[in-house]
């Protein structure tokens, strides 16, 4: 059974060139499975994509910083650090290069001798579509991926998607001269995302 939210929120915004607008509204929609991670979801193995793109590779590690707190959450939860996954090599090193489907991980979460894995993914607009949006207008959102597969059975146990639309007050985004500009801007949009999915996810293992 899926379940949906929207959530309306007011980020302040600084630049250092060119002036401006004060605020930034950021309308976040998920979809999540409601019901709980079932007990026997015991190690886990984080897996998340590489990227060159800053402000993604600081919400990985935000997510993954997520991931960790669970062993907080519910006793007898591990997860397997990701400096273990250093170590593949060959076909198995390929599965980390890119976006990976549920039986990829499965194969993944059997060889690191895991029993599942959680799985984030990111996909947020390019510095293309951050260029045009300043010229047509429209700006892709940020979403905000996670999901928990069985190794055993590759059941998806966990899946949840955060969506966060950004949009300046004006409703132009041509009132941002330069792409530096929208960085901050954009970066708080996927911060208010991570930590909702983040949320999402804690609130599956209590």
């Amino acid at each position: 059974m899926l379940a949906a939210a929207a959530v309306t929120l007011a980020v302040c915004s600084h630049t250092a060139c060119h002036p401006s607008p004060p605020l930034m509204q950021s309308r976040i929609d998920s979809d999540t499975i409601t019901t709980p991670v079932p007990d026997h979801v015991r190690r886990l193995a984080v897996w998340y994509p590489g990227t060159v793109e800053q402000d993604l590779a600081h919400g990985y590690r935000r997510l993954e910083q997520g991931a960790f707190q669970l062993t907080r959450q519910r006793a007898g939860v591990t997860i397997i650090e990701r400096r273990d996954l250093h170590v593949l090599t060959g076909e198995q090193q390929l599965q980390l290069s890119g976006r990976v489907e549920d039986h990829s991980a499965v194969r993944l979460g059997r060889w690191l001798g895991a029993d599942s894995v959680v799985l984030f993914r990111i996909d947020g607009p390019t510095w293309r579509e951050r260029m045009l949006a300043r010229f047509y207008g429209r700006m892709p959102p940020f979403v905000v991926s996670s999901k928990i597969v069985k190794v055993e059975t590759g059941e998806v146990v966990y899946h949840d998607i955060v969506t966060a639309s950004a949009a300046p007050p004006s409703g132009q985004w041509s009132d941002y001269g330069s792409d530096y500009e929208l960085q901050p801007l954009l970066r708080s949009t996927l911060d208010q995302a991570v930590a909702v999915a983040i949320g999402h996810l804690a609130q599956s293992f209590r």
